[in-house]
């Protein structure tokens, strides 16, 4: 993975490149006279204690226009969709966010916290964090380091410096098998029928798919009941009302058109505070036609086990998510007695997605759950090869437009202000006509883009796997784990660390969170040691850049054969782990049947007594 460089030069003059004006402040005077004792600062060692004085002096100037956070993020965007500078004065992000960082690293106590706190809210959470991509020295790493962790004494002295390394990834496996099951000597395949649910379809989907397509040795029988607000893409949507009443799905429907997976929090949240009444209702409602039933399976949320719990039924529990998500804090004590029963009865199997989770898992129950990652083996099918002339230039960029509003904008804006690299069209997800109206060949037209640039939201990153899955050939930040813990996976109040199971004392890792409660702040150093636990540092073959400047530059020299090749590998990749994953569900599903297989034998036993 490439190293992480933060300084000016890197990230500035040795790329030769134009840098956009919402980055620069070239115009304006003011913030072009305060970069350049930046520059010298820097030049002399003496950032961040300096620019001092003419810190002070651009923030009190700021300060007078009565100008917020709000304000100042409102002009940025509006300076990226404009060709002139509209406030030259004023508004200049980055310059702003490294005025603060000086003024707090010469102050201590509250005028410390009050800048640095500011500088967050500016950057919104990492939101307009491409400081990497400008000529300002600030780090965002920094600030918060110092905003999470002021020094007790109060010392001017004490200022901490995050200098990452690069990301190494975990050599845990991808696939962490269970024992070795005996196949029983069977004179057809054995049947076997899972009954599954949920409120997120996409484990569910996959494993639905795996087991009727790709599962030998099984007559399968999957009886999909999912009701996720995604489940028509995943073909696992429900078709028994009785389901959906039970579970509230209409309801989370009605909200609004095109809800999202947390739309309808309050409902979900209802089904876990009411699980036990509804387990009952469940069991007196199918209890007759389930009872052919050889598992069931839960997913997200992984809560929703408790549903099968009166039908003594073996239980597949696949987990993608934290074990406390959508369960109320005065359930969660007796939840995680109920899960840690559940996961040691051997009738059943709980497995984990990723390594990152399995650690997540054991600190949380001090149970060590298997490992099959998801596969996106449905996406698999559309395989990218070298775009044709006229597409050679059509680079998708992957965000989440709520967190990451102002990425694919400032790369346009990059590309377009460079000659060398003008000819790179970068689009993003919606401006795919064929992903924008849902169409069926919409995988097939995402296949179809020379490269794709992702900036991860969560550690565990669908459309990175789908595309990884296909062969597309991939582009990073390498300081993704500034924005990749910004979803469940990171939030301590889905943890709860007061009623963790691990030995506090023996466990050599920090706790496996590293955002403040409600994902407010993120502290660098923890995220950046998780994050070689993440399929985004752990999965071979990827392209990962220190910059915007960056980016284009390798996008730019990247030459079909280099691109053919990371793709070919990534695909022998996927298809070795497909092997790996094909083999574990398949002692996973002997394991399940084995209740059914010992009655069997214990009949033929009695049967043999009896006639000898």
């Amino acid at each position: 993975m490439a190293a992480i460089d933060q300084s000016v030069g890197a990230r500035f003059n040795s790329f030769g490149l134009v840098i956009p004006e919402a980055l620069s402040c070239n115009s304006s005077a003011l913030w072009s006279r305060y970069r350049l004792a930046v520059e010298s600062s820097v030049e002399e060692g003496s950032f961040p204690q300096e620019p001092y004085d003419e810190s002070v002096s651009v923030f009190q100037s700021w300060a007078s226009l009565g100008r917020g956070p709000t304000e100042e993020l409102r002009s940025f965007g509006e300076q990226l969709h404009s060709t002139a500078w509209s406030d030259s004065a004023s508004s200049c992000l980055f310059g702003l966010v490294t005025a603060l960082e000086v003024i707090a690293r010469r102050h201590v106590g509250h005028v410390r916290r009050q800048m640095l706190a500011l500088a967050e809210e500016l950057l919104y959470f990492g939101s307009t964090d491409v400081l990497s991509s400008s000529p300002w020295p600030a780090r965002r790493s920094d600030i918060l380091l110092n905003l999470l962790h002021p020094e007790d004494k109060g010392l001017e002295d004490a200022w901490k410096t995050f200098s990452p390394e690069a990301v190494r990834p975990s050599p845990l496996p991808f696939v962490w098998p269970l024992p070795a099951v005996k196949i029983p000597e069977e004179v057809e395949p054995p049947r076997f029928r899972l009954w599954l649910t949920d409120q997120h379809s996409i484990m569910s989907g996959e494993i639905a798919y795996l087991f009727t397509r790709h599962l030998q040795n099984f007559r399968v029988r999957v009886d999909r009941q999912s009701v996720s607000l995604y489940c028509r893409f995943h073909n696992v949507c429900f078709s028994d009302g009785r389901v959906a009443a039970l579970l509230r799905h209409p309801r989370i429907y009605q909200i609004r058109p095109g809800a999202g997976f947390l739309d309808g929090l309050e409902e979900v949240e209802k089904v876990g505070r009411d699980i036990d009444r509804l387990a009952r209702e469940f069991h007196h409602l199918f209890r007759s036609s389930l009872r052919t039933v050889d598992a069931f399976m839960c997913s997200i949320p992984i809560y929703w086990c408790k549903l099968y719990q009166h039908f003594r039924k073996p239980i597949l529990g696949v987990m993608d998510q934290p074990i406390f998500l959508f369960v109320q804090p005065h359930l969660r004590t007796l939840w995680l007695r109920d899960f840690r029963e559940l996961a040691q009865d051997p009738k059943n199997v709980f497995v984990c997605d990723t390594a990152f989770l399995q650690l997540q898992v054991l600190w949380q129950t001090g149970l060590k759950l298997p490992v099959a990652r998801y596969l996106a083996i449905q996406t698999a099918r559309w395989q990218w090869r070298a775009p044709q002339e006229e597409d050679l230039s059509r680079i998708l960029v992957v965000q989440q437009q709520l967190h990451r509003p102002f990425f694919l904008p400032l790369l346009k804006e990059f590309s377009a202000l460079n000659a060398g690299t003008r000819k790179l069209q970068v689009v993003g997800f919606e401006e795919v006509p064929a992903w924008k109206s849902g169409r069926k060949d919409r995988y097939k037209r995402l296949a179809e883009h020379r490269a794709a640039v992702v900036f991860p939201y969560d550690v565990h990153f669908i459309k990175l796997l789908e595309l990884y899955s296909m062969g597309v050939p991939l582009y990073l930040p390498a300081d993704f784990f500034m924005w990749a813990f910004s979803w469940t996976v990171s939030d301590p109040a889905v943890m709860e660390p007061a009623i963790a199971q691990n030995a506090s004392e023996t466990w050599p890792h920090p706790p496996p969170f590293c955002a403040t409660k409600g994902l407010r702040h993120i502290d660098p150093a923890r995220c950046h040691y998780w994050a070689s636990y993440s399929d985004i540092a752990r999965l071979p073959h990827m392209a990962y850049f220190a910059s915007f400047p960056d980016l284009l530059l390798q996008l730019h020299s990247a030459s079909n054969g280099e691109l053919q090749l990371r793709s070919k590998a990534m695909r022998a990749f996927q298809a070795e782990t497909t092997s790996q994953v094909l083999a574990f569900w398949q002692h996973a599903v002997l394991r399940l049947l084995s209740r059914r297989t010992q009655a069997k034998e214990s009949r033929r036993n009695r049967g043999r007594s009896v006639l000898g």
